[in-house]
């Protein structure tokens, strides 16, 4: 253990705990205010108007999840029917890792190892490819795409597929929208501060709808596309019926949700009142005291976010073979000779932090990184707790141990050294913030939390010292000739709906898909035809006029 760890295991949760904030910069704290939370039985109630809740799931229903034993999960306590949004007012936001380090190429064993947690992040459902997610993302770089995402996608349980009965998942998100929020990277110093890709919302698909009770079971295992594609043939005659087949072990009373969750929708996105593009906003009246939110978070050595770009590592790997050759037979710290892992970058280069930083939690004096994944909780923007010199807004939540949905945990995740929480081989959940209201909050004020002096001052810094050469591009309109943003181009795959999302969401009936086609005058010979199955595939190349509109009609 280096001295390095040795301080964390004193300062990282008091720290969290006191001043957890999304670190474009580290947070600190002056004040262990916000670690007072309150006695389990002192907790005020879910609002009587909650639609979905968090809430510890029994033990039975532990027994058949499909990505490991979660012990939280999304309950409705009221009637959805089938084909309507979970939650109506806005849907979750979309993040991608880009270029992920899975594998040696150009790189070492060491930067493979330091995505150890993101992949067991991804082995238990929390992180989807991109490339099969559906949800873009698939242009942001050459190497692995991985997507996240925090709120219902994440939360939600999903079922082991040999669990027909009640193996069907509940709701179904569709396409999510993208854009820069009107700060783009001409204008604003906001830019590539916040994703793209937003409003992923959930639909209610299975028949009768959700009643109250009912837990949400979301689809990690493709069964809405195998069900598209007919290849769902044990599951027909259970899932065409109207009754609702998630019932029995995964149904809760309502009392139970209230006494022991969380309510999900106290807030949801909107547009900032505060020029930060997208907020959150409250959904309803919150009393000062109240609960706003639960916020799940999953622990992450701040290490795993530092990336290249899949190029890059060329560069890196002749740099380091150069190094290796001029310092042959050296010794490092006098244990031995100097290995490529402990080499560094070339002088000209420095390490990538992928986005997901700028929604992390965490603290200077502190490794470990806290990912908040709960409901709409990463729309939340930043105001400081008190404003003396200016009439600006000013923060109206703090954060908290919910003790109220960790008190049912065996281990309490916050007693161990970031090498234990690192070697833990069950899901990395169990750690659990909430939101609380410093004032009365309005229904539709903004939801504003107090990100640390230190990320004020960093911010600051940033906005300062954004640079002239790119807000001069503005005036010639030079940086948009030369720069088409990823999310642009995941447009031309998401603008088409796959067979799956046709059938939950059909076009309208005055739009239909349409293919080119090219007839060749000569006769296919049998060598030409690709036989696959019951389809036969006729390859052809690209040639002068294919595109012509002549040869549009309707796909076949």
């Amino acid at each position: 253990m280096t001295p390095k760890t040795a301080i964390v295991r004193i300062f990282l949760f008091w720290f969290l705990c006191c001043s957890a904030v999304p670190v474009v910069a580290v947070a600190d704290s002056d004040s262990d205010e916000a670690c007072d939370a309150p006695d389990v039985n002192e907790y005020p109630p879910p609002p009587k108007s909650c639609r979905l809740l968090l809430s510890p799931r029994p033990s039975s229903s532990q027994d058949v999840d499909d990505d490991g034993d979660r012990k939280y999960g999304i309950y409705s306590a009221v009637t959805i029917p089938k084909n309507h949004p979970l939650t109506p007012l806005g849907g979750d936001l979309v993040l991608h890792l880009i270029d992920v380090r899975t594998s040696n190429e150009h790189k070492t064993a060491a930067h493979v190892e330091n995505t150890v947690q993101l992949q067991k992040w991804k082995k238990y459902g929390y992180i989807q490819e991109a490339a099969t997610s559906g949800h873009g993302g698939n242009y942001e770089g050459l190497g692995d795409i991985w997507t996240m995402l925090p709120g219902i996608s994440m939360l939600g349980a999903s079922r082991k597929r040999k669990q027909k009965q009640k193996g069907r998942p509940n709701i179904w998100a569709s396409i999510p929208e993208n854009d820069e929020a009107s700060h783009p990277r001409h204008q604003s110093a906001l830019a590539g501060s916040f994703a793209l890709h937003y409003n992923l919302t959930h639909q209610v698909t299975i028949p009768g709808g959700l009643e109250g009770g009912d837990e949400v079971l979301v689809d990690r295992s493709g069964w809405h596309r195998k069900r598209a594609l007919m290849l769902n043939s044990d599951d027909t005659a259970v899932n065409d019926g109207g009754s609702n087949n998630s019932k029995d072990d995964t149904t809760m009373s309502i009392d139970h949700l209230f006494s022991h969750g969380a309510c999900l929708d106290n807030i949801y996105p909107g547009k900032s009142s505060n020029g930060y593009g997208r907020g959150a906003l409250a959904s309803r009246f919150i009393p000062s005291g109240s609960i706003v939110a639960p916020v799940p978070v999953l622990p992450l050595p701040r290490d795993e976010l530092k990336f290249l770009r899949l190029k890059e590592w060329k560069k890196v790997t002749s740099f380091r073979k150069r190094l290796l050759k001029e310092t042959a037979g050296g010794k490092s710290d006098g244990d031995g000779d100097v290995t490529e892992d402990e080499l560094p970058l070339p002088p000209d280069m420095d390490w990538r932090q992928q986005l997901l930083l700028n929604y992390c939690y965490g603290h200077a004096q502190s490794s470990v990184l806290l990912f908040p994944y709960g409901v709409f909780v990463n729309y939340i923007n930043h105001a400081p707790s008190t404003n003396e010199f200016s009439d600006g807004p000013v923060a109206n939540v703090k954060l908290q141990w919910s003790e109220r949905l960790m008190n049912t945990a065996t281990t309490d995740l916050r007693s161990l050294t970031p090498s234990q929480l690192w070697e833990q081989s069950t899901p990395p959940e169990g750690l659990i913030l909430e939101l609380v209201a410093l004032k009365d909050i309005r229904p539709d004020e903004e939801i504003l939390l107090d990100y640390g002096s230190i990320w004020s001052e960093a911010w600051k810094e940033h906005s300062d010292q954004y640079p002239e050469s790119i807000l001069k591009l503005a005036d010639d309109h030079t940086l948009e000739k030369e720069y088409s943003p990823a999310y642009i181009m995941d447009d031309v795959v998401t603008n088409l709906r796959t067979v799956e999302e046709q059938t939950q969401f059909p076009y309208p009936e005055n739009v239909f898909t349409a293919c080119f086609y090219r007839y060749d005058t000569e006769a296919t010979t049998k060598s030409d035809t690709v036989n696959k199955g019951k389809t036969e595939a006729t390859p052809w190349k690209m040639s002068l006029g294919l595109f012509d509109m002549t040869n549009l009609r309707p796909c076949k």
